[in-house]
């Protein structure tokens, strides 16, 4: 049987969780990382893909030179199948064209970003015979793709 003092007493009765309050600042603090994460990100986004975009200009290139080496001459057989979109799959970010026509021994080649791309506003990639590489009007044999 309960004693009047135990019947007194209240019952404790525990409660977890979280207020509604401390959700909110949780989620904005969440949302303030988030704004200044993903511009950052979509920044690396556009840098990988002009980068693998350099890559592929390298790889034409010595293909061009191979074949060349292969055929003897210079001639629009060399740059048969490298030029069109890339990347080949999934949606076409740059074009790649060849100058001159005729291809001669000073070829150069160009990467046009699609207007309807994520790289529209990265300017046009070209690389040439020498080695000399240019991203818009800044031009160079170094690291002029880069940035």
């Amino acid at each position: 049987m309960m004693t009047n003092k135990e019947k007194s007493l209240p019952l404790l009765s525990t409660q977890s969780g979280f207020t509604l309050i401390e959700v909110m600042i949780v989620v904005a603090i969440v949302a303030v990382l988030a704004a200044i994460a993903f511009p950052s990100y979509q920044r690396y986004v556009i840098k990988t893909k002009r980068v693998d975009m350099m890559s592929e200009m390298q790889n034409i290139a010595t293909q061009i030179e191979s074949r060349k080496l292969a055929q003897g001459t210079y001639s629009n057989n060399l740059i048969t199948g490298l030029g069109g979109n890339f990347p080949r799959q999934g949606p076409a970010l740059y074009t790649i064209s060849f100058t001159p026509n005729p291809l001669t021994s000073e070829w150069r080649i160009i990467a046009t970003p699609n207007p309807n791309s994520q790289m529209a506003n990265d300017g046009i990639l070209s690389l040439n015979y020498q080695n000399n590489k240019c991203r818009g009007s800044v031009c160079g044999t170094g690291t002029a793709w880069n940035e």
